[in-house]
């Protein structure tokens, strides 16, 4: 089985850390449980990247985005070579942009 380096971008540490803390006005447990879940299911990008579906947001630009789907959220990725670049984690009901 093909083993990927998990890279995550500025851009997703944004993504989480602004997440975290709008979660985490409300339930400080809940923004730690959401928090491990997405870092958890991000990490198992290792192996089997190529398992999740092109993004929607990749028909307009065609890069090969992809997007896992954890719960409400959607982690954005691309695969170079052997590394998972982690773009963006983004709410469903967020606009489909990059």
């Amino acid at each position: 089985m093909k083993k990927y380096c998990v890279d995550i971008k500025p851009t997703a540490e944004a993504d989480l850390v602004k997440r975290y803390h709008e979660i985490g006005e409300d339930s400080p447990q809940n923004a730690l449980n959401w928090y491990l879940n997405i870092i958890d299911a991000i990490e198992k990008l290792d192996e089997l990247a190529e398992r999740c579906p092109l993004a929607p947001e990749d028909l307009e630009i065609g890069q090969g985005i992809r997007h896992l789907i954890i719960g409400d959220y959607r982690v954005l990725y691309y695969i170079v070579g052997e590394v998972v670049e982690v773009l963006h984690i983004r709410h469903r009901a967020m606009d489909r942009k990059l």
